[in-house]
């Protein structure tokens, strides 16, 4: 019984440290302080809406441990769904270290080719991953459309997740937000 016990243990203990990596250091943060306090700076934001009124926010964030006066600075990701006729709001978060990924990934891949057109049955995408968002840039014929998925401890959900075709044109401010962050 003793052994058996060990064993649940051993891989209770295994479970609760993949599961943590998988997870923003934001994340972590928030859920592992009792008493939390967040700023977040609606001045500094990019916003991409659907055609079906659905949203997706970037801004950044100052999450503060109240008790141990700590810090943290985070891009919060706020999604706001219309699913099977209700709404659905979820956050997620990118660290800073994963903002400077995330720069790069849309100055060297996605804005260079927002003009970008593909040949007949032929298409192209990129993909950003961070701990806790997809970012995808599509490009097939002549439209282009991102696709934004949001993880659960680093699982994609790719169930609830937003998209547009029409707001492409905005990938250029959401760059400049990330570069007034960092």
């Amino acid at each position: 019984m003793k052994r058996l016990f060990t064993t649940f243990l051993f891989l209770f203990i295994i479970t609760q440290n993949y599961s943590q990596g998988n997870n923003s250091e934001a994340r972590q943060f928030i859920e592992n302080a009792e008493i939390t306090q967040i700023n977040k700076d609606w001045n500094v934001k990019a916003e991409f809406k659907s055609g079906l009124d659905e949203i997706v926010s970037f801004f950044p964030i100052e999450v503060i441990d109240l008790k141990s006066n700590r810090k943290i600075k985070s891009l919060q990701v706020d999604m706001t769904l219309k699913y099977q006729g209700n709404n659905n709001f979820k956050s997620s978060w990118i660290d800073l270290n994963e903002v400077d990924e995330f720069i790069l990934f849309i100055e060297q891949y996605v804005i260079p080719n927002l003009k970008d057109k593909t040949e007949k049955n032929q298409s192209t995408t990129y993909i950003f991953n961070s701990k806790e968002i997809m970012f995808r840039f599509k490009i097939e014929k002549t439209s282009r459309r991102i696709s934004i998925y949001l993880k659960d401890n680093g699982v994609t959900d790719y169930e609830h997740y937003f998209w547009t075709e029409t707001q492409v044109g905005k990938i250029p401010e959401l760059l400049k937000m990330l570069k007034e962050i960092k």
